[in-house]
């Protein structure tokens, strides 16, 4: 098919609002019609972030994704409805997009993105854009991005919280961040932990957002978003290349896509440190422990004017955006406790750290706020 070179009179009054803004114009609006982006997953992240591309004029848009449209995604994977119930997401999304922007082509993959055909399809498309619910689809996708020079935009959601990162090529990767696929029982699902559609809305439309910013050549680095919806905040993480990375790193491990990388098994460990330390304890557990004869390290991943407000006296401050470049402080060979606000950050910090090799490290559940309730009183709540 002929690249278009210019827009038609409809889609100049169509996208005029966008084509006001100086870093769009009609060299931007072209740039996002030649666009081709492939979206993994239809569900609580995809189903914004597809609604958004589709409606920026996103010339063609794929969908990978198995899975059937079930009456629990409602409330949160708004692309989807009741006429669709027991649909495939790819031809129920769709219909959704077409019905916004009947000149987009949509490309459907209703068997998802697999070890198979991660390489080629991944190959296809200018961004990936991972939407994805389990950590398996995560990192094979990532890989992908990285062996095929693509961009890819990942998002996540974990109660009221979310992450939004973009991985430009060459630029650091998801595994400079997270070097091994964790174990998939260490992080609760949305059926297990709940989570408000509204959550997902935010972090959906970010991701579209960091999209839209590549395919306008916004984005010169590697960057990662931890977003806590109920308390609006967020924080910048930058993301460099890791030496060591396995995937793009100096003596990369990984060369190509292999199904047995990328199986549950895989999320196993052997490590009897790992199984002995749990993931999260509550606050009075954490409470008992640092007033044992050999105590924890206690961490604290709030921002600096959170802490002022109050804190634990034991606890090292170390911002969340700040751990990666304060890694020299923390022991291997000891307990790490790992608090925040309500323990949405302090849960991203301490997966960050076991995918780092910190195999000790727990969140405390519910953070400085359970704290002040159960612990100490005299600690102020906010």
């Amino acid at each position: 098919m002929k690249t278009p070179v210019s827009l038609s009179a409809h889609e100049r009054a169509l996208y005029a609002r966008q084509m006001r803004l100086p870093e769009v114009g009609e060299a931007g609006q072209l740039n996002i019609k030649n666009a081709k982006v492939l979206l993994i997953g239809a569900g609580g992240l995809g189903s914004p972030a597809a609604l958004y591309l589709v409606a920026s004029g996103v010339g063609t848009i794929g969908i990978a994704d198995p899975d059937k449209v079930d009456l629990s995604n409602l409330h949160r994977q708004i692309i989807h409805g009741f006429d669709t119930l027991g649909l495939p997401k790819t031809i129920s999304a769709a219909e959704s997009l077409m019905e916004i922007n009947p000149g987009a082509e949509i490309i459907l993959h209703p068997e998802g993105l697999t070890a198979e055909n991660a390489l080629e399809l991944v190959s296809r498309y200018d961004v990936v854009v991972d939407g994805a619910d389990n950590f398996a689809t995560r990192f094979l996708a990532a890989d992908a991005c990285v062996l095929a020079k693509k961009p890819l935009v990942h998002g996540s959601v974990l109660r009221g919280e979310g992450q939004v990162a973009t991985f430009l090529p060459n630029a650091g990767c998801y595994r400079c961040v997270y070097p091994m696929i964790p174990d998939a029982s260490s992080v609760p699902t949305c059926s297990e932990a709940g989570v408000l559609g509204a959550t997902c809305g935010v972090i959906g439309s970010w991701m579209a957002a960091e999209t839209l910013a590549i395919l306008l050549k916004q984005r010169q680095h590697s960057q990662m978003f931890v977003i806590n919806v109920a308390e609006g905040r967020s924080q910048k993480i930058a993301i460099t290349s890791d030496a060591d990375c396995p995937v793009c790193g100096k003596s990369p491990k990984i060369s190509e896509i292999k199904a047995e990388n990328y199986q549950s098994s895989v999320c196993e460990t052997s490590n009897s440190s790992m199984k002995e330390s749990p993931l999260e304890i509550s606050v009075t557990e954490a409470h008992q422990q640092l007033r044992s004869d050999e105590p924890p390290m206690l961490i604290d991943v709030r921002e600096r004017d959170e802490h002022a407000i109050g804190h634990v006296l034991q606890a090292e401050l170390i911002p969340l955006a700040e751990l990666p470049n304060q890694l020299s402080k923390i022991p291997k060979d000891r307990q790490v406790l790992i608090m925040c606000h309500h323990g949405g950050r302090s849960m991203r910090a301490t997966q960050y750290l076991r995918a780092k090799g910190y195999d000790l490290a727990t969140n405390i559940k519910g953070g400085i706020d359970a704290w002040s309730q159960e612990v100490d009183h005299e600690i102020p709540r906010y």
